[in-house]
């Protein structure tokens, strides 16, 4: 078993298939190809792409594009271990990784042994897929497609979702996620009530049948109202409406609120994933 490291065509030509078998739960990986295939989002020349191949055959595959660290695909143990020593040995030092369980506790097991640190859990997600939407009843206002002119709320609302969902990382600028959204009119919703909008939730491109729901956000003094779970429903069903056979989304284990909210709308739980953290040794006295 061994790793490929391969540049962004050719990857997804070799990995394709084997990524294809597992839609939802390689969906993000999935898409940081495509956004950066069809130039939404533009390469850095830091993102690495690996394939994990046994007897020629692909096994796994892993995408990096910092500053983020490392995702995995579904890949088995095996494979995990074998990306892990590749990775020791041909890359940067990791702060962090991202991957389904087990595969990411694997990799961060033998990761953190090889490169002498220590791997701290921190970020637990489960994945959820929707086929048919049962829309929320009750809920004031309506749903809208986002415009240009919404641009500066929804970067600053991004901003607030990324401050809120991973407190005391290192905040990534969101508003380039916003601009490759936007000129396609239907990827980033609105809920408006009273004329205003009140909370928004977005949209990847579907791959493989699968639309992510991602980016969902309600500002706190909006909250307790159902916005959020109308914004999503419309935008689920935008999406299979659409052409998507599935839609997909992320919840944090942690907020059993939303976790309820989504069930409430027809998603159900397919997966559990995580991150890993590397925190760098303290210097010795």
């Amino acid at each position: 078993m061994r790793c490929l490291v391969e540049d962004l065509a050719t990857f997804a030509a070799t990995a394709g298939t084997w990524l294809r078998s597992e839609p939802v739960l390689h969906n993000v990986l999935f898409t940081l190809v495509a956004d950066r295939l069809c130039g939404d989002v533009p390469l850095s020349g830091d993102e690495w792409f690996v394939r994990v191949v046994d007897d020629g055959a692909t096994v796994g595959a892993a995408v990096c594009t910092p500053p983020r660290g490392p995702l995995l695909g579904a890949v088995p143990v095996a494979a995990a271990r074998t990306l892990a020593g590749y990775v020791v040995r041909a890359a940067p030092p990791l702060a962090e990784v991202h991957g389904p369980v087990p595969a990411v506790a694997e990799f961060a097991r033998r990761y953190a042994e090889r490169a002498g640190l220590t791997a701290v859990p921190g970020t637990a997600q489960r994945i959820f897929q929707l086929n048919a939407v049962r829309p929320p009843v009750g809920v004031p206002g309506h749903a809208r497609a986002a415009a240009a002119t919404d641009r500066d709320l929804l970067v600053a609302w991004a901003a607030e979702f990324a401050a809120e969902t991973t407190p005391g990382e290192p905040q990534v600028d969101l508003s380039g996620q916003v601009d490759a959204r936007l000129p396609y009119g239907d990827r980033i919703w609105l809920w408006e009530d009273a004329g205003a909008p009140v909370s928004m939730a977005w949209l990847s491109r579907p791959v493989a049948g699968v639309a992510r729901v991602s980016g969902v956000y309600t500002p706190p003094r909006q909250r307790g109202r159902g916005f959020a779970s109308g914004c999503v429903a419309h935008a689920s069903r935008h999406a299979l409406h659409a052409g998507a056979t599935t839609c997909a989304l992320y919840t944090d284990l942690a907020n059993p609120t939303s976790n309820h909210i989504y069930q409430s709308l027809g998603y159900r739980p397919v997966a559990q994933v995580a991150q890993w953290r590397f925190p760098s040794r303290p210097p010795t006295r």
